[in-house]
Formats: C-alpha cells, structure tokens, sequence
C-alpha cells in the first residue's frame, strides 16, 4: 500500500475558458473543480483515462490535452516522462497544483484547433510582444528537472546515418519548405522572426528535440512546440494530436472515436453495434472473448494484436459502461476483408432503419449493399442486404406477429385523436385477428357533406410475412381529386367478407339517396352490395370490362373508340349506333358485353347517376400507391394511410384557400373545352326559356328554366354542355357557372371538404390505455392457397411461411401433419367462429 506522500494532491479543472490574465494565459469559469489523489508512479494512460471519467468528458468528441502552470507558462503533458515529471513536482507542493483538462477538436485550413469544453473560438493574441514573450521562455522550463533531462538526445549509429536521414528529409519535404515560405510571406511573417517563434531554443537544443518528437507515437513533431500555430490564435502551448495512427508494419489508419473509457451504453445491443461500425471504419475485425448479462470482452481477430476492450454492466437497467480499453492495432494490414464479418444484417438493419420512415421511398437490397460498399469500403452479399432490409423495416414498424397484437390500442387511440372515427376488429374463438374495419371521423363527414354520392371499392393483395388482403373505398371531390373514405384487412376477396367490410361501412355513412357502387365484376362484391345496400345502383368499371372482353374477342383492342364511345354515351341514340358497330366487326366481345348487362357499364342505360366516373381507376392508384406500405405490418399500413391522407387534406386546405373563382380548376377546364367545342353553333328560340342549338350535326333542345338539355349531358354531369353556353352566350351572359346545376363543382363546397383536420396518434409510449381492458388479439393463421405475387418467388425470404393447425395452435404445427385431427379435416382454410373486438 502507498502512503499518502506518495500520492500527490490536484485540482482537475474542465470546461473553462481561457483568457489573458496579468502574467499570462488564466483559466477562469471552469464548469468542473474536484480535488483528487494520484500515484506518484502514474502513467499517461492512467491519467488521461482518469481525468476523463472523473470529469465526465467523452474522448469521442474529440482530442483530450491535460496542462498545468508553473510561474505563468503553461506545461503539455503528453507521455509518461511529463507525468512523472508533474507528479514528483506536485508532491513537493503545499498547496496542491491546478490541472486543466480539455477536448479539442481538429479544425481545417490553417490547422487551428477548438476545444468543446474550454474555447468555441479561440483566444487571439493581441500585440506582436506578447506572441514574443510567450515564445521567448522555453515551454520545457528548468525548475529542477531541466531539458536535458526530460528529452535525452537520441544520436544515430554513424554519422553518416544522420547525414543520409537529413538528406531524405529535404528530398521529401522540398516542396513543403516552399509552401512554407509562400504562408510566411502571405501573413506577413520574415524568416528571421521565424528565429523569435522558435521559443529561444539553440541549434543544438531543437535538433535534439525533433529527434526526440520523431520518436513520440501519434503525435506530429509540430505538434510538440508551438511554432507558427501560436501567432494564428491556437492558445499556447496546447497541441493538438492528429487522430491517426500506425500499426507495427507502419502502415498508418485512422482510428474512430466511438470508444472510450467510462462512456456509458444504454443496452448491450448497443454497445455491440457500435463496436461493429468501430471495426468497419477501421477495417479490422474482433473475436468474442466472453458475453454474458453481466460482461462483455473482445479482442482483435488476428494474433498478436493488443486491441481489446472490456464492458460491465452498469447501474442495472441494461446498462454497459466501457472499463478497459488498448484501442492501439500492432497486427498486419496487408490482410483483407472482402466481406466483413461484422456486416450482417442486425448492424446494416441498425445502420439503414432511418431510410425506412418514409414507406414511399424504395430502397432496394442492391441500393443498400452498394451504398454501404461507397461509403465503407465493405462488400455485402445480396440474401445479407435482403434480410437487413427487413430487419430495418422491423425496427421502426415493428414485427409483423407484435402488430396483430398492437392493432387494438393503435385502433383506440386512433379513436381517440380522430373524433367520429369508426373501428372495428373481427377474431375467431381462439382470438385470432380475421378482419378489421378502419374510417376515419373526417373521411365520413366528408363523404356525407361534401362528395358526390359515388363510391369506388377495390381489393389488393398484401405482401408481407401474413398473406391476407385490403379493401379500400373511396370518392372523389369536385376537383375530381381522390378522397379515401374506409380501410379494411382481411384474409380474402369472399362474399362473407366483403359482407362484414360493406355492413360496418353502412354503420358509417347509412345508405344515401341515388348511392352509387363502382367496382370490376367480382362476383363477391355483387353479392355483398346486394346484401347490405340494395337500394344502391351497382356499376361495372368500364376499364376491367374491356380487359375481360380481351380474353373472348382479342380483336376488340383495335376497335377501342367505338368501345368507350358506347360506354361514355349519354343519349341511347349514339350507344345503339356503336353497338351494331360493336356487333359487326367483333361479335363475340358485343355479344359478351350484352350477357353482362348494358345497364351496368353504360352511361346511357345506367339507372342512377355515375356522373363522370366511368373506372376504378381512382382505387387502382391508391392500390399502386400503397405497393410498397402493403408489405408492412398492419399497424404499419394503417398509419401508412392516415399519414398520407393527413398530407392530402393539408395541402388542398391551402390549395382551396388560394381559389378566387366559384368553380373548382377540374370544372372551369371541363367547361372551357365546351366552351370551345360550342364557339361555332347557334341558337333560335322556340318559346319561354326554350331554345334549339343547332351543332352541325344534332339539333338539341334547351330548357333554360328547367335545367335541361336533349343531349343529357347537362342532367348528367352536373356541368353546362355546349348547347347551354351557346344559349348563354346568345342571351349576353359572361359567365355560365349559374348553369351549374350540382354543387359538388363549387369552391366553397371544395374547401368545406377539406375543413377538418387528421391528427396523428403519436408514439406507442404515448397512446392511452382504456379502463375495460381491451382482449388480445394474436396473429392471423397463414393461408397455404394464397399465392404471392410471382415477382416476388424468387426472393429470400426472412420468415418461412407455414400452417398452424387448427386444433393445437401451435406455432410450426402443419395441419396436413397433425395427428390429433381427422385426416379429413387436414388442410381445410375454414375459421373457427368469428367474433368481434370491442374497443369501447
């Protein structure tokens, strides 16, 4: 045991500030002040490592330079020789000496250094005096010690050694001794106050230190004395050392600053994603010593090497602090490291996940191991990308099987920030997530308002880990832009689901006048509509129906005109013109067309009023759309929509508040065309508020005061046709947004529907919890029959798809295999009885 004289007092002082002060440089307001006890036989090591833990500095930020004053100069302490120097001094001492301690940061152009916790810009000397009185007295003074004590010569074998080393020197450094010259000559600096910089040393007294400084591992030989760096503002005397650093072959790298003593990780995880990205900058590798709950010690990969780093558990909670750490290779770099095996998917997952919070934005596997190979340097085989994608997806969106369990408290806060909005979730007896029902509060009272009374639906696949599918509603505004009004997920397009999906949707809007279903020639959907809203009109998408004539009547793609003229023709005159067409040139698709039912897909025939919507194609660009988000967990999905639709209803709230016209920009262009179509008809009168428009090709007949026209284009639409702006323009109006007959085109509506606001749910740690507890609802049962989408087969799949059976539920148990089932019953797809989630 050391006595207490041979263990010197100090005062460690950090996070001041440095100012001139009566007989030199003061250290003034310091943040940290505590009294300490070191050993006399302390090395650099120790001392720095200390100062950093008992000042809590993080050596990460940047580099550590500990000094000291003795009758007004400053002191480096740099290695083992100034430390035992200090400390012999120190113990000597009735009152026990201030020790400063600060981080600098390596600034660049002029090599100027910042300190984090002394100086954010450096002290600037103020007259040429001072620049020579502080370089004038030698930075090593002689107060019992002496220079020649601290630095002993270093002398080459022969002297013919030192000429050949001095002869190398000024080959090398040929053009730098010019360059110095040019700065010298720029800042205004004479060779020969070049000799006043030099702090006073002899000839003889500066070779020997560049001798000793050549010596010093990691530290620039400039760095040792202050020189020229003073008199561009650095603060005297505090050097500082460059960052890289060089192995036993001399072969330099530059080391990162993610470790360092007494820094303090949060989880284990952590700490060993950080000691990964460690090794990748550096381009090295490490062994696993010992990993357990409680340590954690590693070591460089290769024999030999000295590099090690320990970790303990600190405070509980999970938390690990840094305790012993040689972060120092002396192993060889001639060895290489195609793929590094500390680039797998957890650390690259950690690496990419904040490129994953936008779902819109497609980052590839290939995109991800080449962007990783730019900036590092490391090659990544492609199935390691594919699963570090998925790993990235997981850390922000969460698991596919957690979110089945967090949808019912998504569901209820979601609820909560959106009033009016309607949820609903659907299980089996065991609690297994069937299908669920998501429309948003300001979605339903936009619809009922605001919105012609036409509703497209449409199903898409999803593509994640739980195959299953989304159905989707939605409208359409007087800009004729999309407005989604509900979201649902369930396992499959059938008639019992679309039953559920349909009946939560009439909970919501109820069944309006003159409603009006669009959809493709789902057989499910039909029977569901049927079912649930059978006053509601059901129209075919006129799109889905051209493609389903292909199959039968190829030739049909090259009469697509008649076609849409048949389908978009307001009068029955024109549709039976282009039917008999239709009927002569491809008989099989007019004959097929006639077996669906005109009344559904033709505008002429059609018993309700579709306006102008003839496709689903507003459904098919959601579907488009959410490609991407369909692969996510369902908690995932569901925010994906509201994130968006959140987006949607800001912008064209602003939008609409730029509108200085009655009509929306959709109707003002559609009624500019037939303005132009019309420029050339006329108009005659026939009686009161009656007039025949003769267009050169069909006389129609316009009932001003009724609002109609023969064409039926007025009555249809909603819009003035051409044969009311001619009539208009006959009776001296200006303009004709008096003749619009439907208000779903006015601006006023238009901003009315985007009135109301969609508020995010906010984080999981966040969300409220119910009084009544809420029933868990556990992942759905994975359907065999289901087929992905055949892009994706060839792809490497994170999680291997299987069947659970359906009497022991348990997971990785195939219902072909199971023995406690009757072999006629193996396999089958059927659901328990379903029941319903209440989240009130």
């Amino acid at each position: 045991m050391s006595s207490s004289e041979d263990k010197p007092r100090l005062y460690l002082c950090s996070g001041g500030k440095w100012a001139a002060g009566v007989d030199g440089l003061d250290y003034v307001e310091p943040t940290v002040r505590k009294g300490v006890r070191l050993k006399i036989n302390s090395t650099f090591k120790h001392l720095v490592n200390y100062c950093c833990w008992k000042c809590e500095i993080d050596r990460s930020s940047g580099q550590v330079h500990i000094c000291y004053k003795h009758e007004g100069q400053l002191f480096q302490i740099t290695d083992d020789e100034d430390v035992s120097v200090f400390l012999q001094y120190a113990n000597g001492l009735e009152d026990p000496p201030e020790v400063y301690v600060d981080v600098y940061v390596s600034g660049e152009g002029d090599g100027a250094g910042t300190s984090n916790t002394i100086n954010e810009e450096p002290m600037y000397l103020d007259t040429e005096s001072q620049i020579q009185q502080s370089h004038e007295t030698s930075y090593r003074a002689d107060f019992g010690y002496g220079l020649s004590d601290s630095y002993p010569e270093v002398v080459p074998e022969t002297q013919q050694d030192q000429q050949q080393e001095v002869q190398e020197e000024e080959d090398e450094d040929e053009d730098e001794d010019e360059d110095e010259d040019e700065r010298r000559k720029f800042f205004g600096c004479a060779e020969d106050e070049a000799h006043v910089l030099d702090m006073g040393l002899s000839d003889e007294e500066d070779e020997e230190n560049e001798e000793d400084e050549e010596n010093e591992e990691g530290v620039e030989p400039s760095r040792l004395r202050p020189g020229l760096d003073d008199y561009f503002g650095i603060p005297p005397l505090i050097p500082t050392p460059d960052v890289s650093t060089e192995d036993s072959e001399g072969v330099p790298y530059r080391r990162s600053q993610r470790l360092s003593i007494g820094k303090v990780f949060d989880t284990k995880e952590k700490l060993i994603l950080e000691v990964g990205m460690k090794f990748i900058e550096e381009q090295f590798e490490y062994k696993t010593k010992k990993s357990c709950t409680k340590r954690y010690e590693i070591a460089c990969a290769r024999d030999h090497c000295k590099w090690s780093m320990k970790a303990k558990a600190y405070g509980g909670g999970g938390m690990f602090m840094v305790t012993d750490l040689v972060d120092v290779h002396k192993c060889s770099r001639t060895q290489l490291n195609p793929n590094h095996r500390h680039a797998n998917q957890r650390l690259l997952g950690n690496f990419f996940k904040t490129k994953f919070r936008n779902s819109r934005r497609v980052l590839t596997p290939k995109d991800m191991a080449e962007d990783f190979r730019e900036q590092y340097g490391v090659t990544i085989p492609y199935a390691t990308a594919w699963r570090a994608r998925w790993k990235a997806i997981t850390l922000i969106r969460g698991s596919h099987a957690e979110s089945f369990t967090r949808l019912p408290m998504y569901l209820y806060n979601l609820e909560r920030a959106n009033p009016g909005t309607i949820t609903s979730i659907r299980t089996d007896s065991s609690g297994r997530f069937a299908e669920c029902f998501v429309a948003l509060g300001v979605a339903i009272h936009t619809f009922l308002q605001n919105l012609r009374p036409v509703l497209i639906i449409d199903a898409a696949h999803l593509k994640g880990e739980y195959l299953g599918t989304m159905f989707l509603v939605v409208a359409m505004d007087g800009n004729n832009n999309i407005v989604p009004v509900a979201l649902g997920v369930g396992r499959s397009e059938t008639a019992d689901e679309w039953t559920w999906f349909l009946n939560k949707l009439k909970t919501c809007i109820g069944e309006p006048r003159g409603l009006v279903f669009m959809s493709d020639r789902a057989a499910s959907i039909n029977a569901a509509i049927t079912a649930i809203f059978p006053n509601a009109h059901h129209a075919l998408c006129c799109r889905h129906l051209v493609m389903n004539v292909r199959s039968r009547a190829p030739r049909i793609k090259k009469f697509k005109t008649p076609y849409w003229k048949a389908c978009k023709a307001y009068t029955t005159r024109v549709f039976d013109r282009m039917m008999n067409l239709l009927q002569t040139v491809v008989p099989e698709g007019a004959q097929l067309m006639q077996e669906v039912g005109v009344e559904r897909w033709s505008r002429a025939h059609f018993p309700g009023q579709r306006f102008n919507i003839m496709t689903s194609n507003s459904a098919e660009s959601i579907n488009a759309l959410s490609k991407c988000a369909r692969k996510l967990p369902i908690v995932g999905l569901m925010e994906y929509f509201r994130e968006f639709q959140q987006e949607w209803y800001f912008l064209r709230r602003r939008k609409g508040e730029e509108l200085n016209h009655q009509l929306t920009e959709w109707a003002q262009k559609k009624i500019h065309k037939r303005i132009v179509k019309s420029a050339t008809w006329t108009a005659h009168g026939i009686g009161y508020d009656k007039w025949e428009v003769r267009d050169y090709g069909y006389n129609a007949e316009v009932d001003m005061h009724h609002r109609n026209c023969t064409c039926l284009k007025w009555q249809v639409s909603g819009l003035p046709c051409g044969h009311a702006i001619t009539v208009a323009k006959r009776l001296g109006k200006n303009d004709v947004f008096y003749l619009v007959t439907q208000p779903y085109y006015m601006a006023e509506l238009y901003k009315a529907t985007y009135h109301g606001v969609i508020r995010p749910v906010g984080p999981a740690e966040t969300w409220h919890y119910p009084q009544n507890p809420i029933p868990t609802v556990h992942p759905p049962l994975i359907i065999r029959d289901q087929l992905e989408d055949r892009k994706s087969t060839n792809v490497v799949h994170l999680v291997v798809k299987v069947v659970h059976s359906r009497s022991v539920l348990e997971y990785g148990h195939i219902s072909s295999q199971c023995p406690w089932i009757p072999s006629s019953a193996r396999g089958s797809s059927q659901l328990e009885p379903i029941g319903t989630v209440d989240l009130n």
